[in-house]
């Protein structure tokens, strides 16, 4: 396997990584033992007045777990267009010595 290929590999498993980290939903587990979700790290699927009826804190609890799962995300995505982008701009010849 070429350098070109294992990066665009590396760079396609970033870059798909990232983005289940950013797609996949959260939720925080009431005293209860119920489920409040918080939808995922782009806040699809959160549903505020739902989350503010069982306490107002679960809403700036499920906006803290959103902003550090996109902390995470979103250099994973980063890097992985990185390494596709090098891939692609990288010399296709073999150099020759």
């Amino acid at each position: 396997m070429s350098v070109r290929t294992f990066a665009v590999v590396v760079g396609l498993a970033f870059l798909l990584g990232g983005g289940a980290i950013l797609f996949v939903m959260l939720a925080v587990e009431a005293p209860s033992g119920s489920l409040i979700p918080c939808g995922n790290s782009l806040g699809l699927g959160f549903d505020e007045p739902a989350a503010s009826a069982v306490s107002p804190a679960y809403v700036d609890i499920c906006a803290d777990l959103r902003h550090r799962r996109l902390l995470w995300g979103l250099p994973v995505i980063a890097v992985g267009v990185l390494l596709l982008i090098g891939s692609l701009v990288g010399s296709r010849r073999p150099t020759r010595r």
